[in-house]
């Protein structure tokens, strides 16, 4: 997962790491871009797994910080081949905020504003990039689709919250999400799959992007489940239970899958190690909604240590300088 900027920038398959001579100043834009959502996204998961208020602050206040330094660079990012796809994680980051938030009307604030620009990028994204090279293409193709599924599966958890009238036109609209997000998801699911059979994983650096693919797996597991418990429709839960029981074990699969090709790979540390938190913490959720509580725990393990290291390599990148690099 590349660093973005507003300007073109090297390929997200390449090492961040740079010659040691002096790095010429570069403005705030060219090195804070829709990928520094991730962290928001990855600590505001383990703040809601575990229930620890201090995270979710930090998630919310960076969550405040992104938004203020990106604000107007959204039409220069959607013309960047590669940061368009990572404005997928500016929808997710603040519905993954809103699902902790203190207060019904803070919550479904954060969560329309993240529908509305989820249901954006997943309209506009894919056509903006249509006729790309199968070779570019990488899982961070999926972050612009997914956030109709993230907003089904917390926008059924706020449901219970809402009045009476508006509970009815909120499920509705949480069920056309879900379909929206997974068909969409599924296309580019089919996509990554022809991109690994013909060109490979690719990269060493790329190597810990790839488990953004259990995103839409456990994410549209859980809105499933969540959905079917709040509408009251028992054939959609046993529906759930049976699509997801495949699904939450295609993507533990995976799971292992990728950690061999990490393994192997070595890669250096980039933002994309927080794909090791966020996309973990919905196969969490999906395993939960399935009953499989010992698979669940292992996994909160994972997402856990899969945030130390990511939030502790951010932390050594800020301190050198080397995420900071245009």
């Amino acid at each position: 997962m590349p660093l973005l900027a507003p300007r073109p920038v090297r390929s997200p398959v390449r090492s961040p790491r740079r010659s040691p001579r002096r790095a010429r100043p570069v403005s705030r834009a060219a090195v804070v871009g829709p990928a520094w959502f991730t962290p928001v996204m990855g600590t505001g998961a383990v703040a809601l797994a575990l229930d620890v208020r201090p995270l979710w602050d930090a998630a919310a206040a960076l969550l405040v910080g992104l938004v203020v330094l990106t604000a107007g660079h959204a039409r220069t990012f959607l013309d960047h081949p590669v940061q368009r796809h990572f404005l997928g994680a500016a929808a997710m980051a603040p519905m993954v905020v809103g699902a902790g938030a203190p207060g019904v009307p803070l919550a479904a604030l954060l969560w329309s504003a993240g529908t509305a620009l989820g249901v954006w990028t997943a309209v506009v994204v894919p056509r903006r990039s249509a006729g790309t090279p199968l070779a570019d293409v990488g899982p961070w193709w999926l972050l612009p689709v997914v956030p109709p599924v993230v907003s089904a599966a917390t926008g059924a958890a706020l449901v219970p919250q809402l009045p009476d009238g508006g509970r009815l036109p909120a499920l509705l609209l949480c069920h056309a999400l879900l379909v929206l997000g997974v068909l969409g998801a599924g296309r580019v699911l089919v996509v990554l799959a022809r991109r690994i059979l013909r060109h490979g994983f690719g990269p060493a650096a790329i190597a810990p992007a790839w488990l953004v693919v259990l995103g839409p797996l456990g994410q549209s597991v859980t809105a499933g489940h969540h959905l079917g418990e709040r509408s009251g429709l028992p054939w959609l839960a046993t529906l759930t239970a049976c699509v997801g029981a495949p699904v939450v074990g295609a993507a533990l699969v995976w799971l292992a899958v990728v950690a061999v090709v990490v393994v192997r790979a070595r890669p250096p540390f980039t933002l994309a190690w927080w794909s090791a938190t966020f996309p973990v913490a919905t196969v969490v959720t999906g395993a939960a909604a399935l009953g499989w509580a010992p698979v669940a725990g292992v996994l909160l393990v994972v997402l856990v240590a899969g945030w130390v290291v990511a939030a502790g390599g951010t932390l050594r990148g800020l301190r050198d300088g080397s995420l900071l690099r245009g």
